[in-house]
């Protein structure tokens, strides 16, 4: 297990097993193939690099959410609430998301579905606030 501090969050990861599950079962945008999850996939490139890299410290690909719901339009994009799941235990839970870049802020829980079958237990989950804009050639979809 590998202890980390994020702002006012306090985690304690088991990352190999966090990787390894994703490895085996993770999938972009958590499998679904809409237009709201294919425009996810494509424009989390769009990201500050950094936004990937502290997912990766924890053992998490940043295509691969287990969940990403897709929750309306911003200015210039739209709004998406990913949630992975870490093996581990959040030790300390914040007071408010953490910010990792313009557009992009983190928070962890423990309540948050859905839960994924063969996780490795104990688990929390990771929630990003992420503000992407659209990218696919095909137009946003009408609400």
């Amino acid at each position: 297990m590998t202890e980390f501090v994020c702002g006012p969050y306090h985690l304690e990861v088991d990352v190999e097993a966090t990787r390894n599950w994703y490895h085996v079962h993770g999938e972009p945008a958590g499998g679904c193939d809409c237009a709201y999850c294919r425009n996810f996939t494509a424009a989390v490139e769009t990201l500050p690099p950094e936004v990937g890299a502290f997912l990766a410290r924890l053992g998490l690909d940043l295509r691969k959410p287990e969940d990403a719901s897709e929750c309306g339009p911003t200015d210039g994009g739209r709004l998406y609430l990913p949630i992975y799941h870490l093996a581990g235990r959040l030790l300390e839970r914040g007071d408010r998301p953490l910010t990792l870049a313009p557009g992009a802020a983190v928070w962890f829980t423990t309540d948050q579905g859905p839960f994924p079958r063969n996780f490795p237990e104990p688990f929390f989950q990771c929630c990003l606030d992420l503000h992407l804009p659209w990218v696919l050639e095909d137009p946003e979809p009408e609400n």
